[in-house]
């Protein structure tokens, strides 16, 4: 009995995947409120977020395996961590505080899901989108971190103590250069609202585009913007391995000295809401890191050249799928790259990750932010 090749398989699931979550919008296009559901459950919504966080975890599990020869998971592995963790006994030990300690791993996985809301990733608004909507993402993510010291705190444990205080002394070590760095590109655009950062072309990829092109006002000195958008991005970068709690920036959990800290005492459905709520977490981050460097879905020059060629009702097909890949593919290299620092340092202890954040990064990235401020006055 012959069987797929795992290259040509899964791809085939995924198409068969997306053609279904298309003919659910084909055959109720003509219903409002039955769309909106779609959207908040099926795509981009909870169904959607929940497969691309697994997937992204296969991804960087994989990168990771490589980048170490070795050969890594199957396509198919984070689906079997799931069910394993779900067919798991769910403990509470004695001594913890049980309502917060049952009530604050499902809160983490709905803080995520409404971060994951707010990433565009057909068009420039996400399925949550306001003015000032980059402010209320910085917040929630701080939400998350402060969970995590109350969960390290209820557990009783005195490792659990140990990694929530070290997850509360990094949030107040990166939570200022990661905002500074979100803040750049927001001054450029001259908003807070995440859509129209988007909108704005000042980014990494469109404005050097638009800069060839001599469109939209655009002339060599728009070249000069670079120079800072590289350096906050980086910061970025940088900071969001602070935020998923990854090697270097990770001593929240460190094994060998606190035996996975905040999470120590956590088991099957518990562990299984925090470990989806920072996968969730990291698509969500890479996503809106590519809408605000990258410039979102879609790629200007494609999305001019296929605009208006496809109808079905009010939807541009064509432009929906050259958004939807686009945002794959740099929500993909954003990924990568957050793997790529995982790979390549070893774990800073918590002096460290306060020293270089504070003494390094904050100052670089206050560098940058002066010279968009400054570009901004001349230009």
């Amino acid at each position: 009995m012959t069987s797929f090749n795992p290259r040509v398989k899964y791809p085939i699931y995924i198409a068969i995947y997306a053609l279904v979550i298309a003919g659910l919008f084909l055959l109720f296009q003509g219903f409002p409120v039955i769309i909106i559901i779609l959207k908040y459950f099926i795509f981009p919504g909870i169904l959607f977020l929940i497969s691309g966080a697994l997937f992204y975890d296969w991804y960087e599990r994989k990168v990771y395996a490589h980048m170490q020869t070795r050969i890594g998971p199957r396509f198919i592995q984070p689906v079997f961590d799931v069910l394993k963790l779900l067919a798991k006994e769910d403990i509470t030990p004695d001594g913890v505080d049980k309502p917060e300690f049952s009530m604050i791993p499902p809160f983490q996985l709905l803080i995520a899901l409404i971060i994951a809301f707010l990433m565009p990733v057909y068009i420039a608004e996400g399925l949550i989108s306001f003015e000032v909507d980059l402010i209320f993402f910085l917040f929630l993510l701080a939400v998350i971190g402060s969970s995590i010291l109350l969960l390290g705190w209820t557990s009783n444990n005195p490792y659990g103590l140990i990694g929530g205080s070290r997850a509360a002394v990094a949030q107040f070590s990166f939570e200022i250069p990661l905002t500074i760095a979100f803040i750049g590109p927001a001054i450029l655009a001259g908003s807070l609202r995440i859509s129209d950062i988007v909108r704005s072309k000042f980014n990494l990829i469109d404005l050097p585009l638009n800069v060839i092109s001599q469109r939209n006002g655009f002339t060599m000195m728009h070249l000069l913007y670079l120079i800072p958008l590289l350096i906050l991005f980086a910061i970025a970068i940088l900071a969001a391995n602070a935020v998923l709690e990854k090697v270097p920036f990770d001593p929240e959990h460190a094994e060998v000295e606190i035996v996975g800290g905040w999470m120590v005492e956590l088991s099957g459905k518990k562990f299984l809401f925090c470990l989806l709520a920072n996968r969730v977490t990291e698509f969500a981050l890479a996503g809106i890191i590519a809408a605000v460097f990258f410039g979102g879905p879609g790629f200007s020059p494609l999305n001019t050249w296929v605009n208006g060629i496809l109808f079905i009702g009010s939807w541009d097909i064509f432009q929906y799928l050259i958004n939807i890949v686009t945002f794959f593919i740099k929500t993909t290299v954003i990924v990568f790259l957050i793997t790529l620092v995982r790979a390549i340092h070893a774990r800073f202890r918590i002096d460290q990750l306060i020293r270089y954040f504070w003494r390094y990064y904050l100052p670089v990235a206050l560098l940058a932010l002066f010279m968009i401020v400054f570009l901004v006055g001349v230009i």
